[in-house]
């Protein structure tokens, strides 16, 4: 948790390929702009729901297109949350 930030948290459920039902948890903060002289940077509630719909989206694309055995290998190296 970060002070000056907001944390964005999402989950959804989702059906792998091979018929695994897994809950999937993200966690997002909001960060600074390379210019910005505020010293906080909050999200309006209006980002927060479109970032948390964005993540859901993403979380879905990944996950329901796989195997279970592909899901745990992409989560390991955390690979999804960097792209």
């Amino acid at each position: 948790v970060r002070k000056w930030h907001t944390m964005i948290n999402a989950h959804v459920d989702v059906k792998t390929t091979d018929g695994y039902t897994v809950r999937l948890f993200v966690i997002a903060f909001t960060e600074r702009r390379p210019d910005q002289v505020a010293t906080n940077c909050y999200a309006q509630s209006a980002q927060i729901r479109k970032i948390r719909r964005k993540m859901i989206d993403i979380m879905t694309k990944e996950a329901g297109t796989v195997q279970l055995r592909e899901l745990v290998k992409k989560l390991i190296p955390e690979s999804i949350g960097k792209e």
